[in-house]
């Protein structure tokens, strides 16, 4: 038999990133998704040992989706509408392609570069990168670059180990339009670090001799001759 939530309650985040004001006895908690808020009358929402309470039910249709309860499978089952969908399929595949070693994380942002894929080079950025750069990637709707030049293979790669978290790899690579080529440099840092309860190498860092020399670069800094 399945029928409605109503008096199921279970903690939970949907994927989605909810701020939630300070709780006292007797007041109604703010709640903030996406930077919005919502009317939380009908949520009953509690704060208890410092987890957040809410009925599934009532949080799906917040997010235009449904919570049922099948009593014979002893299950509850959540449709989740087609945009939360794909936050969970762009997540899985972050986790998917995470680098496992320095080199991995900067052969991706390069690939990222080379096809002015936006979401290529966000996936291997730091927590603290992306917090910088997630929304001038949504106003240029996740393409970087430009009609030319383009960069082409990386040369002279040169490594070096800073700590043992920590890799900086300095390198020239090829510049190339249609009746013209040239040269560019680029230093990029890259640390073993803990992103979304999942460990491995991130950019913390891109320096560029110039930063506009392919188009639309994001979270990339000046490299400054010393």
């Amino acid at each position: 038999m399945m029928k409605s939530l109503s008096k199921i309650v279970l903690c939970t985040a949907l994927g989605a990133m909810i701020a939630v004001g300070s709780a006292y006895a007797g007041s109604e908690l703010n709640l903030i998704i996406n930077g919005h808020g919502v009317v939380t009358s009908s949520l009953d929402l509690q704060v208890k040992d410092g987890k957040v309470l809410v009925p599934i039910d009532r949080l799906a249709e917040v997010f235009k989706g449904k919570a049922v309860y099948d009593a014979d499978k002893n299950e509850v089952q959540v449709t989740l509408p087609e945009s939360a969908q794909q936050a969970i399929q762009i997540d899985r595949l972050e986790r998917a392609m995470v680098p496992s070693t320095a080199k991995e994380a900067l052969n991706t942002w390069v690939k990222g570069i080379q096809t002015r894929n936006g979401a290529l080079q966000f996936a291997v950025f730091s927590p603290e990168l992306r917090s910088k750069t997630k929304k001038e990637f949504e106003d240029y709707y996740w393409t970087t670059g430009g009609s030319s030049p383009h960069m082409s293979e990386i040369e002279k790669l040169k490594t070096k180990s800073l700590n043992k978290t920590t890799t900086q790899f300095t390198f020239d690579y090829g510049l190339v339009a249609s009746n013209w080529k040239g040269k560019g440099s680029a230093v990029v840092t890259v640390q073993k670090l803990t992103s979304k309860s999942y460990e491995g190498w991130f950019i913390t860092n891109i320096k560029m001799k110039d930063p506009g020399d392919t188009g639309t670069t994001i979270g990339v800094e000046p490299l400054k001759n010393n």
